[in-house]
Protein backbone atom coordinates (compact mmCIF):
# COMPACT_ATOMS: atom_id res chain seq x y z
CA UNK A 1 0.00 0.00 0.00
CA UNK A 2 1.70 3.19 -0.78
CA UNK A 3 2.85 5.53 1.49
CA UNK A 4 0.51 8.70 2.03
CA UNK A 5 2.46 12.01 1.01
CA UNK A 6 2.18 14.86 3.88
CA UNK A 7 0.84 18.02 2.98
CA UNK A 8 3.67 19.84 2.36
CA UNK A 9 4.16 22.79 5.08
CA UNK A 10 5.24 26.94 4.39
CA UNK A 11 6.73 28.38 7.03
CA UNK A 12 7.64 32.15 6.05
CA UNK A 13 11.23 33.38 6.71
CA UNK A 14 12.20 37.43 6.77
CA UNK A 15 14.65 38.35 4.42
CA UNK A 16 18.07 38.62 5.80
CA UNK A 17 19.60 41.94 6.52
CA UNK A 18 20.66 43.77 4.33
CA UNK A 19 24.83 44.61 4.83
CA UNK A 20 25.39 48.08 6.05
CA UNK A 21 27.92 49.90 4.11
CA UNK A 22 29.75 52.07 5.45
CA UNK A 23 30.16 55.82 4.21
CA UNK A 24 33.32 56.35 1.88
CA UNK A 25 35.51 58.42 4.48
CA UNK A 26 37.14 61.70 3.24
CA UNK A 27 40.90 60.39 3.45
CA UNK A 28 41.90 64.38 2.48
CA UNK A 29 42.04 66.56 6.09
CA UNK A 30 42.95 62.51 7.45
CA UNK A 31 46.06 62.34 5.18
CA UNK A 32 47.46 65.99 6.77
CA UNK A 33 47.17 64.63 9.93
CA UNK A 34 48.57 61.76 9.69
CA UNK A 35 51.38 63.49 7.67
CA UNK A 36 51.83 65.75 10.79
CA UNK A 37 52.28 63.01 13.09
CA UNK A 38 55.10 61.13 11.17
CA UNK A 39 57.48 64.15 11.54
CA UNK A 40 58.95 64.96 14.59
CA UNK A 41 58.63 68.77 14.34
CA UNK A 42 58.61 71.18 16.80
CA UNK A 43 54.98 72.98 18.33
CA UNK A 44 55.43 75.92 16.57
CA UNK A 45 56.44 74.31 13.13
CA UNK A 46 53.64 72.05 13.51
CA UNK A 47 51.66 74.96 13.57
CA UNK A 48 53.42 76.35 10.40
CA UNK A 49 52.88 73.10 8.48
CA UNK A 50 49.68 72.53 9.53
CA UNK A 51 48.14 76.72 8.91
CA UNK A 52 50.04 76.41 5.56
CA UNK A 53 47.84 73.29 4.40
CA UNK A 54 44.74 74.35 5.97
CA UNK A 55 44.73 77.45 4.01
CA UNK A 56 45.59 75.09 1.03
CA UNK A 57 43.30 73.35 1.62
CA UNK A 58 40.53 75.60 2.13
CA UNK A 59 41.59 77.20 -1.52
CA UNK A 60 41.32 73.33 -3.60
CA UNK A 61 37.54 73.76 -1.70
CA UNK A 62 38.44 70.09 -0.14
CA UNK A 63 39.78 69.06 -3.93
CA UNK A 64 41.40 65.29 -2.75
CA UNK A 65 45.02 64.95 -3.39
CA UNK A 66 44.82 62.54 -5.93
CA UNK A 67 43.28 65.04 -8.25
CA UNK A 68 45.60 67.98 -7.47
CA UNK A 69 47.76 68.91 -10.78
CA UNK A 70 50.74 70.88 -11.69
CA UNK A 71 48.74 73.59 -12.71
CA UNK A 72 46.84 73.94 -9.33
CA UNK A 73 49.95 74.39 -7.66
CA UNK A 74 50.64 77.34 -10.25
CA UNK A 75 47.52 78.67 -9.71
CA UNK A 76 47.89 78.58 -5.64
CA UNK A 77 51.29 79.76 -6.29
CA UNK A 78 50.01 83.17 -8.27
CA UNK A 79 47.06 83.11 -5.55
CA UNK A 80 49.59 83.89 -2.74
CA UNK A 81 51.24 86.25 -4.85
CA UNK A 82 48.57 88.27 -5.02
CA UNK A 83 47.27 88.04 -1.57
CA UNK A 84 47.21 91.00 0.84
CA UNK A 85 49.58 90.62 3.79
CA UNK A 86 47.75 91.64 7.34
CA UNK A 87 49.98 94.75 7.41
CA UNK A 88 49.33 96.12 4.07
CA UNK A 89 51.05 95.43 0.75
CA UNK A 90 51.53 91.90 -0.63
CA UNK A 91 52.84 88.50 1.08
CA UNK A 92 56.81 88.52 1.28
CA UNK A 93 58.93 86.07 -1.01
CA UNK A 94 59.92 84.67 2.48
CA UNK A 95 55.82 83.54 3.53
CA UNK A 96 55.62 82.56 0.19
CA UNK A 97 58.35 80.40 -0.10
CA UNK A 98 57.65 78.61 2.82
CA UNK A 99 54.06 77.90 1.96
CA UNK A 100 55.35 75.88 -1.29
CA UNK A 101 57.75 74.37 0.93
CA UNK A 102 54.87 73.18 2.76
CA UNK A 103 53.39 71.34 -0.30
CA UNK A 104 56.29 70.35 -1.45
CA UNK A 105 57.44 68.41 1.47
CA UNK A 106 53.80 67.06 2.30
CA UNK A 107 53.22 65.60 -1.86
CA UNK A 108 56.57 63.95 -1.41
CA UNK A 109 55.47 62.31 1.60
CA UNK A 110 51.95 61.18 -0.26
CA UNK A 111 54.05 60.03 -3.09
CA UNK A 112 56.62 57.65 -0.93
CA UNK A 113 53.44 56.70 0.67
CA UNK A 114 51.61 55.41 -2.36
CA UNK A 115 48.63 57.38 -1.88
CA UNK A 116 49.21 59.52 -5.06
CA UNK A 117 50.75 58.35 -8.27
CA UNK A 118 53.04 61.26 -9.03
CA UNK A 119 54.19 64.42 -6.82
CA UNK A 120 52.38 67.95 -8.48
CA UNK A 121 54.84 70.03 -7.35
CA UNK A 122 58.41 68.78 -8.71
CA UNK A 123 58.14 71.51 -11.22
CA UNK A 124 57.12 74.37 -8.84
CA UNK A 125 59.90 77.33 -8.61
CA UNK A 126 60.35 79.34 -5.34
CA UNK A 127 60.52 83.27 -5.44
CA UNK A 128 63.76 84.64 -5.88
CA UNK A 129 64.11 86.85 -2.21
CA UNK A 130 65.82 90.33 -2.65
CA UNK A 131 68.77 89.96 -0.90
CA UNK A 132 68.68 91.42 3.05
CA UNK A 133 70.84 93.61 4.24
CA UNK A 134 73.18 92.40 7.48
CA UNK A 135 71.01 91.16 10.46
CA UNK A 136 74.11 91.67 12.79
CA UNK A 137 74.61 94.46 14.93
CA UNK A 138 78.08 96.55 14.68
CA UNK A 139 79.56 97.15 17.83
CA UNK A 140 78.76 100.35 18.12
CA UNK A 141 75.18 99.62 18.18
CA UNK A 142 75.59 96.67 20.86
CA UNK A 143 77.39 99.41 23.30
CA UNK A 144 74.39 101.23 22.63
CA UNK A 145 72.12 98.94 23.61
CA UNK A 146 74.18 98.07 26.86
CA UNK A 147 74.39 101.72 27.62
CA UNK A 148 70.47 102.21 27.15
CA UNK A 149 70.09 99.77 30.41
CA UNK A 150 70.82 102.66 32.64
CA UNK A 151 67.17 104.05 31.83
CA UNK A 152 65.61 101.15 32.91
CA UNK A 153 65.33 101.91 36.53
CA UNK A 154 63.83 98.99 38.77
CA UNK A 155 64.26 96.14 36.14
CA UNK A 156 67.91 97.49 35.00
CA UNK A 157 69.59 94.20 36.82
CA UNK A 158 67.17 91.78 35.12
CA UNK A 159 67.25 93.64 31.72
CA UNK A 160 71.33 93.40 31.79
CA UNK A 161 71.08 89.94 32.18
CA UNK A 162 68.97 89.25 29.58
CA UNK A 163 70.18 91.16 26.99
CA UNK A 164 73.81 89.06 27.63
CA UNK A 165 72.01 85.98 27.19
CA UNK A 166 70.29 87.11 24.16
CA UNK A 167 73.66 88.51 22.86
CA UNK A 168 74.84 84.52 23.64
CA UNK A 169 72.46 83.74 20.51
CA UNK A 170 69.47 82.65 22.29
CA UNK A 171 66.33 83.19 21.08
CA UNK A 172 63.77 85.42 22.70
CA UNK A 173 61.41 82.59 23.39
CA UNK A 174 64.12 80.36 25.33
CA UNK A 175 64.82 82.90 27.47
CA UNK A 176 61.42 83.35 28.44
CA UNK A 177 61.20 80.05 29.08
CA UNK A 178 64.39 79.62 31.77
CA UNK A 179 64.11 78.18 35.17
CA UNK A 180 66.24 79.13 37.56
CA UNK A 181 67.67 75.71 37.60
CA UNK A 182 68.40 76.16 34.03
CA UNK A 183 71.66 77.95 35.11
CA UNK A 184 74.31 76.42 36.95
CA UNK A 185 76.78 79.34 37.50
CA UNK A 186 78.21 79.22 34.11
CA UNK A 187 76.10 77.92 31.54
CA UNK A 188 72.51 77.90 30.76
CA UNK A 189 70.41 74.72 29.69
CA UNK A 190 67.88 75.03 26.79
CA UNK A 191 64.88 72.71 26.68
CA UNK A 192 62.27 72.69 24.74
CA UNK A 193 64.00 74.79 21.95
CA UNK A 194 62.65 75.13 17.97
CA UNK A 195 63.85 72.72 15.63
CA UNK A 196 64.56 70.03 19.26
CA UNK A 197 68.16 72.39 18.99
CA UNK A 198 68.30 71.78 23.30
CA UNK A 199 71.92 72.53 24.51
CA UNK A 200 73.59 73.12 27.75
CA UNK A 201 75.74 76.29 26.50
CA UNK A 202 78.40 78.04 28.00
CA UNK A 203 78.57 81.61 29.27
CA UNK A 204 81.23 84.91 29.17
CA UNK A 205 82.06 85.78 32.17
CA UNK A 206 80.70 89.07 31.81
CA UNK A 207 77.27 87.10 31.53
CA UNK A 208 77.68 84.98 34.51
CA UNK A 209 78.48 88.04 36.27
CA UNK A 210 75.01 90.01 35.08
CA UNK A 211 73.19 86.63 36.27
CA UNK A 212 74.79 85.68 39.39
CA UNK A 213 74.24 90.25 39.79
CA UNK A 214 70.31 89.14 39.05
CA UNK A 215 69.92 86.19 41.39
CA UNK A 216 71.18 88.17 44.14
CA UNK A 217 68.67 91.10 43.67
CA UNK A 218 65.69 88.49 43.17
CA UNK A 219 66.52 87.43 46.49
CA UNK A 220 66.87 90.74 48.24
CA UNK A 221 63.44 91.98 47.07
CA UNK A 222 61.45 88.74 47.69
CA UNK A 223 61.30 86.88 44.62
CA UNK A 224 61.45 82.98 44.90
CA UNK A 225 64.13 81.82 43.63
CA UNK A 226 63.06 77.76 43.81
CA UNK A 227 64.43 75.34 40.77
CA UNK A 228 61.75 75.85 39.15
CA UNK A 229 61.01 79.36 38.96
CA UNK A 230 60.72 81.60 36.26
CA UNK A 231 64.30 82.78 35.91
CA UNK A 232 63.14 86.32 34.42
CA UNK A 233 60.26 87.30 36.28
CA UNK A 234 57.76 90.35 35.18
CA UNK A 235 57.88 93.40 37.13
CA UNK A 236 54.56 95.08 35.98
CA UNK A 237 51.92 95.67 38.21
CA UNK A 238 49.53 93.39 36.91
CA UNK A 239 51.93 89.95 36.68
CA UNK A 240 54.35 91.76 38.95
CA UNK A 241 56.54 87.95 39.77
CA UNK A 242 55.23 85.58 37.03
CA UNK A 243 57.09 84.75 34.13
CA UNK A 244 58.30 87.38 31.56
CA UNK A 245 57.35 85.93 28.30
CA UNK A 246 58.16 86.34 24.83
CA UNK A 247 56.33 89.60 24.11
CA UNK A 248 58.05 91.08 27.31
CA UNK A 249 61.16 90.46 25.99
CA UNK A 250 60.35 92.18 22.51
CA UNK A 251 58.77 95.23 23.95
CA UNK A 252 62.54 95.36 25.93
CA UNK A 253 64.57 94.89 23.15
CA UNK A 254 62.61 97.54 21.34
CA UNK A 255 62.43 99.85 24.33
CA UNK A 256 66.61 99.42 24.63
CA UNK A 257 66.56 100.53 20.87
CA UNK A 258 64.31 103.38 21.41
CA UNK A 259 66.57 105.01 23.88
CA UNK A 260 69.36 104.48 21.53
CA UNK A 261 68.30 105.84 18.64
CA UNK A 262 68.14 102.82 16.95
CA UNK A 263 66.00 101.72 13.64
CA UNK A 264 64.55 97.65 12.57
CA UNK A 265 66.30 96.13 16.45
CA UNK A 266 64.36 92.86 17.20
CA UNK A 267 66.09 89.88 19.45
CA UNK A 268 66.79 87.79 16.59
CA UNK A 269 69.58 90.24 15.85
CA UNK A 270 71.51 89.79 18.69
CA UNK A 271 71.36 85.81 17.42
CA UNK A 272 73.08 86.78 14.69
CA UNK A 273 75.67 88.97 16.09
CA UNK A 274 77.01 86.54 18.26
CA UNK A 275 76.79 83.63 15.13
CA UNK A 276 79.21 86.78 13.03
CA UNK A 277 81.16 87.11 16.42
CA UNK A 278 81.85 83.26 16.83
CA UNK A 279 83.72 82.95 13.47
CA UNK A 280 85.33 86.11 13.17
CA UNK A 281 87.47 85.11 16.57
CA UNK A 282 88.08 82.23 14.38
CA UNK A 283 86.11 79.42 16.14
CA UNK A 284 85.87 76.20 14.25
CA UNK A 285 82.57 76.44 12.56
CA UNK A 286 81.82 73.26 13.83
CA UNK A 287 81.67 74.56 17.56
CA UNK A 288 80.16 77.54 16.33
CA UNK A 289 77.41 75.72 15.22
CA UNK A 290 77.44 73.90 18.29
CA UNK A 291 77.09 76.54 20.52
CA UNK A 292 74.22 78.18 17.93
CA UNK A 293 72.92 75.04 18.49
CA UNK A 294 72.08 74.82 14.26
CA UNK A 295 72.30 71.40 12.77
CA UNK A 296 71.82 71.99 9.20
CA UNK A 297 75.37 73.71 7.37
CA UNK A 298 72.43 75.81 5.43
CA UNK A 299 70.39 76.78 7.70
CA UNK A 300 74.38 77.97 9.86
CA UNK A 301 75.05 79.32 6.22
CA UNK A 302 72.27 82.00 6.98
CA UNK A 303 74.15 82.76 9.72
CA UNK A 304 77.36 83.14 8.99
CA UNK A 305 77.38 84.31 5.41
CA UNK A 306 77.95 88.39 7.21
CA UNK A 307 81.26 86.43 8.99
CA UNK A 308 82.33 85.32 5.39
CA UNK A 309 82.04 88.71 3.74
CA UNK A 310 83.99 90.71 5.94
CA UNK A 311 86.55 87.55 6.52
CA UNK A 312 86.88 87.47 2.62
CA UNK A 313 87.81 91.42 2.64
CA UNK A 314 90.01 91.28 5.31
CA UNK A 315 92.22 88.06 3.44
CA UNK A 316 91.90 90.56 -0.21
CA UNK A 317 93.06 94.07 1.57
CA UNK A 318 95.98 91.69 3.39
CA UNK A 319 97.10 90.25 0.01
CA UNK A 320 96.41 94.14 -1.65
CA UNK A 321 96.62 95.97 0.70
CA UNK A 322 93.84 98.68 1.95
CA UNK A 323 92.15 101.05 -1.05
CA UNK A 324 93.72 104.63 -0.71
CA UNK A 325 90.82 107.22 -0.48
CA UNK A 326 91.00 109.52 -3.81
CA UNK A 327 93.12 112.69 -3.71
CA UNK A 328 91.28 116.83 -3.27
CA UNK A 329 92.81 116.93 -6.69
CA UNK A 330 91.23 113.88 -8.59
CA UNK A 331 87.86 115.11 -6.63
CA UNK A 332 88.31 118.68 -7.76
CA UNK A 333 89.37 118.11 -11.36
CA UNK A 334 86.11 115.29 -12.20
CA UNK A 335 83.45 118.18 -12.37
CA UNK A 336 85.56 119.74 -15.06
CA UNK A 337 86.58 116.51 -16.55
CA UNK A 338 82.99 115.44 -17.21
CA UNK A 339 81.86 118.93 -18.19
CA UNK A 340 84.83 118.28 -21.21
CA UNK A 341 83.62 115.42 -21.99
CA UNK A 342 79.83 116.47 -22.39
Amino acid sequence: MPREVPEPRFIEIGLPPRPVVAEPKDLTWQRVTEFLRSRELAANTRKTYERNLQQFYTWLDQKPWHEVTHRDIDRYKQYLKALPSKRGGTLSPATINQSLATLKSFFKWLTVKDYINSNPTVTVEQLKEPPKPPDDLMEEQVEQMFAALSYRGESEMRDRAILHLLFHGHRAGEVSTLNISHYDGRRVHIEGAKWASDGLIPLKPDAITALDTYLGWLVRNGFSTESEAPLFVSLSNNSRGKRLGYSGIYDLIKALAEAADLESINPHRTRHTFAVDLLLSDMNPLFAKRLMRIRSDKAFARYSARALEIKTEEAFEKVYGKPHAPSNAVRDTAPEEESLEG
